[in-house]
């Protein structure tokens, strides 16, 4: 028997020891990433990379004022949430006929208040179906109501209008914005905290003094006016003070600055007044629509966790004013 390898054997064994060799230079090369000051660097430059990356994305949802996209220039003058929604917990549910088109309840209602113009040589569509209330925990929210705002605008025109969304906030929600999409690009517009509602926290969570007589040297009646037929909605229940039988579920306010100081024994008109706006369910007014005995408990809203200091001693100084005829 010759003592001669065959050479295919020979090639296969060369080519097992080649490639042993090769995974120890490997080895060799990469102990150095194994020393602790390099795992320690590494994990930094990662940390970094990933930094950068959170920065980047951040930077992209930064909200502006104001921006301009194909020519549509789209300003934000307000964002407010809506107070008063007839939402006070068990207490009372809303029926629809007092308050159409209101939230649902654990729900509340931000209204953006949108200044546009068209910037180009062009006709530019403004559609409302392009804005998209985007929280940072939960599903977007698309604008409410079947009609949600479409125009057309002429080169230079401008025009208002407002925008609502609906945002269930007895959920985690965390940061808000609104993204405007358009033409493949995005803009973000911010939005505050929404306002606290009764079903968010204990009722009498404001800080509001006990006695009336504490609020009266700062009431404002003009400014109470304005917050009982805008801000907080009254008249969609108490009807508007200037006109009989206006009413809806409560009684009517022409004559609650006269009436109030007859209603409690020793009780003067100012403190009637100021504890059923902030406790409704302290007195309950004998006379509401028709003439019928107001319902108990109470359909009106528990305005101590709505209200701030300065709005219901306006409220009040109004109320006084309303002697009737």
């Amino acid at each position: 028997m010759s003592g001669t390898a065959d050479p295919e054997t020979a090639g296969r064994g060369a080519s097992k020891r080649q490639a042993l060799r090769d995974r120890r230079e490997q080895r060799e090369a990469l102990r150095w990433l194994r020393k602790p000051g390099v795992l320690v660097f590494l994990g930094a430059l990662g940390l970094a990379a990933g930094g950068w990356g959170v920065l980047i994305h951040a930077a992209r949802r930064l909200p502006v004022q104001e921006a301009t996209i194909e020519g549509l220039h789209v300003r934000l003058d307000e964002a407010r949430w809506v107070l008063d929604q007839m939402d006070h917990g068990e207490n009372f549910q809303k029926p629809a006929a007092m308050m159409p088109d209101m939230p649902q309840l654990g729900e509340q209602r931000v209204t953006m208040y949108l200044a546009l113009e068209n910037r180009s040589k062009d006709l530019r569509e403004y559609r409302g179906e392009e804005f998209f209330l985007v929280p940072e925990i939960g599903a977007e929210v698309p604008p409410f109501g079947a009609v949600i705002g479409q125009a057309t605008l002429e080169p230079g025109q401008t025009i208002n209008t407002a925008i609502n969304f609906d945002l269930d906030t007895t959920r985690p929600h965390g940061r808000l914005l609104v993204e405007w999409r358009r033409a493949g690009k995005t803009a973000y517009f911010p939005v505050p905290e929404p306002a606290e509602h009764f079903h968010l926290r204990p009722r009498g969570g404001a800080d509001l003094p006990p006695d009336a007589r504490l609020l009266l040297p700062i009431g404002k009646a003009r400014r109470g006016a304005r917050l009982y037929a805008g801000v907080y909605g009254c008249g969609a229940c108490h009807g508007d003070p200037e006109v009989p039988d206006s009413n809806n579920l409560g009684p009517h306010l022409g004559r609650i600055g006269a009436l109030a100081g007859s209603r409690i024994e020793d009780m003067p008109a100012e403190q009637y007044i100021y504890e059923s706006i902030v406790e409704p369910d302290s007195f309950i007014a004998p006379e509401c629509k028709g003439g019928q005995p107001c319902s108990a408990p109470t359909a009106m809203p528990e305005y101590s966790s709505l209200v701030t200091v300065q709005d219901a001693a306006d409220l009040l100084a109004y109320l006084l004013e309303l002697q009737g005829s």
